[in-house]
């Protein structure tokens, strides 16, 4: 016997009890709705319900809120109210949960008779239950296995048909009043999917997808729908503090929102994050995966760089070398207005397309952002050229000089010997057009570069850089010298 049936007395769906003592206040008294989605599994719920509320003390139950609400952050408010006590009521009206919480009561057994077809009724106690697994006592005995039916005259006062936050308010006044709730919930979050089509060697058409995930374990009907980039810091669990505050400096915030005229998503400022508003309010189904369009551009500059890191080192007494290393495929994108962009992107995975030479569209990579800024520089790495590689050698290591210093009094003494590393680099290109490539090498903050072939310059405090132009179906050799000093301490 794995399902309950119930014969309901009073309040069909509750308890008589919780009938009697409580103002229910379900979904169908929502009203201004409105969501704030953030990146990390949160969101910020807001709505007003209307409730009828008498002078002094009430019980209002809240029915409808979110399975994955975090309780200690919920706020009521309305004029000439003070809320008492908040109780979230999440054990939830289930066959199971009815059998477990009914242990001790007497209930009504219906088994079939199978020569007839007809109901045999019979009385029981639930004297034990485990997971919707009850032992009956009947008057001739124990049932373990009964393989009949149960029938349930009243509903245990502790379960609800909905995950309910449950008020005690006191009222200054008898009045239907809107009462404001907002509280925090986990189990929704938002995440961002970019497409860039590549048409041309400078140009590419990107646009932007929204998708939100709704695993609260409520619904979000007619919403008005704010989306939050960036990380917002959360404190442990065991204290409410912080999300409370976070909350009610949000709620704040969402009282001034201007009116969407875009059919995109439209972003502002907030608090150092960023918020998208969608234009139109919209449904969020528990459960429901949706997407929204958040952007799109075409005609976006980009820049397209062969990008290599030399794998060689310098060291006086190890020679370096390395074979057939491919540069690394670099797309790189300015979010500015000269670019056609220069606007802030959330977080996402940005995925490339381009056509072949016989106009079929093809994938070439992917890669993820962060929150980008307006005016900040996406390097987006897509793999690497398959037809340009490198072969990279120490040929030479010279000593130039050497000194030995010691200070008075130091019982050490330090040795410093200059060499020089001469380098070549040969870059191979079968494409039938030439390409460029950033050659990138790591040298020591107390080193200098000498004697290049090709002029480079200085990137960072430790990394030299030059733009090799390699010719269609050829080569170009890359040489410059590394001087650089090794120290040695050697005590007496």
């Amino acid at each position: 016997m794995r399902l309950a049936t119930w014969l309901l007395m009073g309040c069909m769906g509750l308890s008589s009890a919780v009938c009697a003592a409580e103002n229910v206040v379900g979904e169908d008294k929502k009203n201004d709705l409105e969501i704030s989605i953030y990146n990390n599994n949160l969101a910020l719920v807001k709505e007003e319900r209307n409730v009828n509320l008498k002078q002094g003390i009430n019980d209002i139950a809240f029915e409808g809120v979110a399975s994955q609400i975090k309780p200690e952050t919920a706020l009521l408010d309305a004029p000439g109210i003070k809320v008492l006590e908040q109780n979230y009521d999440y054990d939830l009206l289930t066959a199971n949960n009815i059998i477990d919480k009914s242990v001790g009561e007497k209930v009504k057994t219906v088994m079939v008779n199978p020569a007839n077809g007809e109901n045999i009724f019979d009385n029981a106690e639930i004297i034990s239950a485990a997971y919707g697994q009850p032992l009956l006592k009947f008057s001739y005995g124990i049932e373990t296995q009964f393989p009949g039916r149960l029938v349930f005259e009243k509903l245990p006062a502790s379960l609800r048909s909905e995950p309910t936050l449950v008020a005690k308010i006191d009222s200054s006044e008898t009045a239907d009043k809107n009462i404001s709730l907002a509280y925090l919930t986990n189990g929704i979050n938002w995440k961002t999917n970019y497409v860039a089509k590549v048409v041309s060697a400078e140009k590419l058409n990107l646009t932007g997808w929204v998708t939100i995930n709704n695993e609260s374990g409520a619904d979000y009907n007619n919403a008005k729908v704010q989306l939050i980039a960036g990380d917002v810091n959360q404190v442990a669990a065991a204290d409410g503090v912080r999300p409370l505050m976070v909350m009610a400096k949000s709620a704040r915030v969402m009282n001034d929102y201007a009116a969407v005229e875009s059919a995109l998503v439209a972003p502002e400022s907030l608090s150092g994050y960023h918020l998208y508003n969608l234009p139109l309010k919209t449904d969020i189904k528990d459960k429901q995966t949706k997407q929204i369009s958040l952007l799109e551009k075409n005609d976006v500059a980009y820049k397209k760089e062969a990008n290599m890191r030399s794998p060689l080192y310098f060291n006086y007494n190890s020679p370096a070398e390395f074979k057939q290393v491919h540069p690394d495929m670099i797309y790189v994108l300015k979010n500015e207005n000269s670019s056609n962009l220069g606007l802030p992107l959330p977080s996402g995975i940005m995925r490339f397309y381009e056509n072949d030479k016989d106009g079929n569209m093809q994938f070439i990579g992917e890669n993820t952002i962060s929150h980008v800024a307006k005016g900040e520089e996406m390097r987006l790495n897509l793999g690497s050229y398959f037809n340009v590689f490198a072969n990279g050698k120490v040929a030479k290591v010279t000593k130039l000089s050497e000194n030995k210093t010691q200070e008075p009094g130091d019982a050490c003494a330090t040795l410093t010997t200059e060499y020089a590393y001469d380098a070549e680099v040969t870059f191979n290109n079968a494409n039938v057009f030439a390409q460029e490539v950033v050659f990138e090498q790591n040298i020591n903050p107390d080193a200098k570069v000498e004697n290049e072939s090709v002029k480079g310059s200085l990137k960072d405090a430790g990394t030299y850089v030059w733009s090799v132009s390699v010719p269609a179906e050829g080569k170009q050799t890359l040489t410059f010298r590394v001087v650089a000093p090794y120290k040695n301490r050697s005590c007496r």
